[in-house]
């Protein structure tokens, strides 16, 4: 028998990103979220939407706080955000 377990994150992913990118007036095409990690030491979510090659990274805020990992094609793959505590309150 397999035993169930809870898993919590100390802050709530989906909070932090749509939140981070109405900061950013942004909005994503992402049907869905296929990877989350969140650095609690560093205070950094990292949000992968699709898997690919990640070739490049765009500010989506003045303070650069908020990045869209780009693939080959420009398109938006993932999220990095910074501070991801102070949006997911």
């Amino acid at each position: 028998m397999v035993a169930k377990a809870k898993v919590r994150m100390a802050i709530n992913p989906y909070v932090a990103v749509e939140r981070a990118l109405a900061k950013a007036g942004r909005k994503i095409a992402a049907k869905r979220i296929s990877f989350i990690d969140y650095d609690e030491e560093a205070d950094v979510l990292y949000v992968k939407f699709k898997h690919s090659k990640v070739v490049d990274h765009e500010s989506l805020d003045k303070n650069g706080m908020i990045l869209a990992s780009l693939n080959e094609d420009g398109e938006v793959v993932g999220l990095i955000i910074m501070e991801a505590s102070s949006l997911a309150k």
